[in-house]
């Protein structure tokens, strides 16, 4: 099954800085998958757009090396 890297989500996550506090964010992983702790909701809402298009593009990266490897067997 197919696993995400959180690792690369949080490490693209906590290198934000928010504009208006100057503060990191914090990533954390939960059982149903990860939060986003954040200073302000603006700043926090837009981590989170950020990390679907990350977790969009992993899992497109993932369906594409898996449908490559289906046809090449």
């Amino acid at each position: 099954m197919f696993e995400l890297d959180y690792s690369l989500i949080k490490q693209e996550i906590e290198s934000e800085v928010c504009e208006e506090h100057g503060l990191h964010p914090e990533f954390v992983k939960t059982d149903d998958g990860f939060g986003i702790k954040a200073c302000c909701d603006p700043f926090r809402i837009e981590l989170v757009n950020k990390s679907e298009k990350i977790v969009e593009e992993e899992t497109k990266k993932f369906l594409d090396q898996m449908m490559k490897d289906l046809f090449n067997e």
